[in-house]
């Protein structure tokens, strides 16, 4: 409980920050909110980029509560990975493959890979052999897969535009 107690003071600290008005929070309010937090299952950094993301679109007058710093942290979070590219979200199934090929459970290897892409700390603590393992696994898979044609490149690009 003592990091989600530190999450939330360091995400009253961000609002206060954006907002002058914004009350000095007291320990039984830091408290009430690592509750909240805790629950939603969302890690510091997306809690930070939920509130970045709410001061940037609230209206006037916007009033935070636990809640809406996690639904604008899930939101931030799914919105960063609507933006990467084609080429990321190749490179994030191929790692999330290989992790699942060496043992790890899928929604933990999603996860992680997820994490990694949005340069946020990752899901898995992996050993300097893991991680060894997974880059050899990702090279070897990676030289396998055909590579696309400047053509066939162009085609998807102009019908994806349509």
């Amino acid at each position: 409980m003592n990091e989600w107690i530190e999450t939330s003071a360091l995400v009253l600290a961000k609002c206060a920050a954006n907002d002058p008005w914004f009350p000095n929070p007291g320990e039984a309010l830091v408290k009430a909110w690592a509750e909240v937090f805790a629950g939603s299952h969302l890690s510091r950094e997306d809690l930070l980029a939920g509130v970045a993301r709410a001061y940037r679109i609230e209206d006037e007058g916007f009033r935070p509560l636990p809640a809406s710093i996690v639904k604008h942290a899930r939101a931030a979070y799914f919105e960063a990975l609507g933006a990467l590219d084609d080429e990321q979200r190749d490179q994030m199934l191929t790692m999330a493959y290989e992790l699942e090929d060496m043992g790890f459970s899928p929604p933990l290897a999603q996860k992680h890979v997820r994490r990694v892409a949005l340069g946020r700390s990752p899901a898995i603590d992996l050993s300097e052999a893991q991680r060894a393992e997974l880059f050899s696994r990702v090279q070897v898979r990676l030289a396998l897969q055909p590579r696309v044609g400047v053509a066939e490149a162009v085609e998807r690009m102009a019908a994806s535009k349509k």
